[in-house]
């Protein structure tokens, strides 16, 4: 009788422990199959970060190689792309620091997409120009014409009219452009709006055609203003002064040519000294003829 109830014990207890298995090796299996699929997930989401990433860089690319592509001879829209390219190396420096950041991925290909589509406004702009151009040389031929013959005509003019071709005698310059670069390789000059970056400011320009004016050599002078209202110049003595409107001024650049009544095409430039910083805000450049000022323009640095 107590061997049965022995029995019958031994029974129950392995009845427990069989179910108690059973129960641990489906929890343990379960872990497994979730463990499994955790790691999957995780495998997924990192291809397709990779593979986000890459097309993301193949797209910058394109969009480089399109800008690289675009140039014009207006100093304005093309130091508009500069920036642009500059802008472009920033993205590419952003994209393989943060390569495995989703988030900032996302926030680099929206800046991108902006860049893609302003590719085509910058194509339309260069085409509008072309144009343009075109028919500045038509118009600046039929002015040449004119000048010859108002030549022709000015030993017979009064003292009135010819006090009209004194006025005339003054320079004037066209397309007049200024902005901050810096060297790169040496030599290479990129329009920057950091003022950081800052090596020399530039300032462009056409001294216009003047039959009229005399021939001979001819000084120009760059002022150029910070944000502050101080003139930036090299050394503060009277060698860097001129006279205009009877006071003297401070120059930041000169520069001294032969004219011979054509017009001419040049660019001035301040060289920043190694150790001096330049302020945010805005820079005003004047450029004048002699003493005469003959044109404004300005620019923004942050």
């Amino acid at each position: 009788m107590e061997n049965q109830q022995e029995k019958k014990s031994g029974n129950k207890i392995f009845a427990i422990l069989s179910v108690l298995f059973a129960l641990l090796s489906a929890f343990l299996g379960y872990q497994l199959w979730n463990q499994k699929q955790t790691t999957t997930v995780i495998i997924q989401q990192k291809e397709q970060l990779n593979s986000d990433f890459e097309t993301t860089r193949n797209e910058l690319n394109e969009v480089q190689k399109a800008f690289e592509g675009l140039q014009t001879s207006n100093k304005q829209l093309q130091s508009e792309l500069d920036g642009k390219k500059e802008e472009i190396e920033d993205l590419m420096v952003k994209l393989n620091k943060y390569k495995g950041d989703a988030a900032m991925l996302s926030k680099l290909r929206k800046e991108i997409d902006s860049l893609k589509n302003s590719i085509s406004r910058y194509v339309q702009q260069i085409d509008s120009l072309n144009v343009v151009n075109k028919a500045l040389t038509a118009e600046n031929t039929q002015v040449k014409s004119d000048l010859a013959s108002e030549k022709d005509k000015s030993e017979k003019l009064s003292t009135e009219k010819k006090q009209i071709i004194e006025l005339g005698s003054r320079h004037k310059v066209y397309d007049l452009f200024s902005d901050a670069i810096r060297i790169k390789g040496g030599s290479k000059e990129i329009s920057t709006t950091r003022a950081r970056r800052v090596d020399k400011i530039r300032s462009c320009f056409i001294l216009g055609e003047n039959k009229i004016a005399k021939s001979g050599d001819l000084n120009l002078y760059m002022k150029v203003t910070g944000p502050d209202g101080q003139v930036l110049v090299t050394s503060k003595d009277d060698n860097n002064m001129f006279m205009s409107q009877g006071t003297k001024q401070y120059f930041s650049a000169k520069k001294t040519i032969t004219f011979n009544g054509s017009s001419q095409e040049m660019c001035m430039y301040f060289t920043k000294k190694e150790n001096d910083k330049l302020k945010d805000g805005e820079y005003k450049v004047e450029v004048f003829v002699e003493s005469e000022s003959v044109g404004t323009s300005s620019f923004q640095l942050k």
